[in-house]
């Protein structure tokens, strides 16, 4: 602490404070199930990527995108089926990993 001490009278009021926080249900539940909005754990969960992850995802969306737009032009069933074989593989490995990121987190 920089300031000065606090005074045996101030701590006795700060004890019962936090016995009364303590105590209350509600407040803990809400603190405990306190999420921050979605936009800003996006924000954040992309913040915390190395920049290879970031070009990685680039890449499979450039390509996905190219072949979506072989599919149509040509009318090839085969490269639609390309496109939503990449997005499942994507989605699957983008699972996986965050899976594995939360449990080393918990650790």
């Amino acid at each position: 602490m920089d300031g000065p001490a606090l005074s045996a009278r101030e701590l006795l009021i700060l004890q019962q404070i936090e016995a009364e926080l303590g105590n209350d249900q509600e407040l803990e539940h809400a603190l405990r199930t306190m999420r921050l909005p979605r936009t800003a754990r996006l924000r954040r969960a992309l913040a915390a990527r190395p920049r290879i992850v970031a070009v990685a995802l680039a890449c499979c969306l450039i390509l996905s995108f190219g072949l979506l737009g072989l599919a149509v032009a040509l009318n090839a069933p085969v490269l639609l089926g390309a496109v939503v074989t990449a997005w499942v593989v994507l989605l699957a490995t983008l699972t996986v990993t965050a899976g594995v990121r939360r449990r080393r987190r918990r650790r």
